[in-house]
């Protein structure tokens, strides 16, 4: 029987694992403290990050998002971006390693992969400044301080990976960043390829050299792009929606993309959820994306567990039933 390990490496490379990755089980997460520092809110409260930006998490909700109105948005006009966009120093932070770092041993101490985590991505961080709606316009309106800015978030990010590195040495990186919603990208594939490939290409470089497994978490509608998520260095795309043609995209990829997710959490993951209706969205995301591997059953939520207790349980009591089947 494979290790965990040595499971998740034959799923990526398309070889012969022996069942289905169960979900999060071999990556379980380090909580870091650059991560506390940009994220100081605790579901049902709100807070200033220190980028400046508004930010809340709603009871029920799986995460985080900035409140941006006309009095709390950083960025107002791009084209004076310098004047209100102050990336925080990582290193003047007050960063505590000491739990992180026995959090990182004992993970590695039990066969698992250590992985981090680093939100926002870089659109992420642009609308957390100035809004969606100013996201995109400024995009097609003010391409050049766009550049720009991306750049320097980039710059900020690849910092962000530098001092993750030095202290925990992560297996892998899981980086968020939403790029359209459930049916669509927020922005033409070519604005895309224009504003964000490049700069991907230089983050997940970044992870390469050092032998880091790249995740990228957006549980969107990105199948024109997947291609293009390949060339700049994804390993796995987790999150991704069954609204996408799941095993269309291992074919486009050539089957150079591992794919996580699936299991759709509108349908399994509500306060009135029900074991037979979990245990069938389950079973039929392993029934359609089994076939040509590169697959890990998952919620499609950007980390581990489910909204509602008992939920996430299910699914991966489900997925070890489904091992049976695809795998003899």
């Amino acid at each position: 029987m494979l290790s965990l390990k040595e499971n998740v490496l034959e799923t990526m490379k398309n070889g012969k694992p022996d069942a289905f990755v169960n979900e999060w089980e071999p990556f379980p997460q380090v909580w870091d403290p650059v991560f506390y520092n940009l994220f100081p809110v605790a579901p049902g409260g709100e807070a200033i990050n220190p980028w400046g930006v508004k930010i809340f998490w709603g009871e029920n909700e799986p995460g985080i998002m900035p409140i941006v109105n006309e009095k709390t948005k950083v960025c107002p006009d791009i084209t004076k971006w310098r004047d209100y966009v102050k990336a925080p120093d990582l290193y003047a932070m007050d960063l505590d390693w000491t739990q992180a770092k026995e959090d990182a041993k004992k993970i590695r101490d039990e066969g698992k992969f250590v992985l981090v985590w680093l939100p926002t991505g870089v659109f992420e961080q642009l609308h957390f400044l100035m809004g969606f709606e100013d996201t995109l316009m400024n995009f097609l309106e003010e391409p050049e301080p766009m550049h720009e800015l991306i750049d320097y978030i980039k710059e900020w990010k690849l910092k962000q990976i530098q001092i993750l590195v030095e202290n925990l040495q992560p297996d892998v990186m899981n980086f968020h960043d939403d790029w359209g919603a459930k049916h669509s990208l927020f922005m033409s594939p070519d604005t895309w390829r224009e504003f964000l490939k490049e700069p991907y290409h230089e983050i997940y470089g970044a992870m390469k050299k050092e032998g880091i497994i790249s995740m990228h978490h957006a549980d969107s509608f990105c199948q024109p792009i997947a291609k293009d998520m390949v060339e700049v260095g994804i390993d796995i795309w987790e999150g991704i929606l069954p609204s996408n043609d799941i095993q269309q995209v291992k074919k486009d990829t050539d089957y150079k993309l591992t794919l996580m997710g699936g299991v759709d959490a509108a349908i399994v993951d509500h306060e009135d959820w029900k074991e037979e209706v979990v245990r069938a969205e389950v079973a039929r995301a392993c029934k359609e994306y089994h076939e040509g591997g590169m697959f890990i059953p998952c919620l499609t939520y950007g980390g581990e567990g489910s909204i509602f207790p008992g939920v996430n349980d299910c699914i991966m009591d489900e997925i070890r039933n489904q091992n049976k089947i695809y795998f003899k």
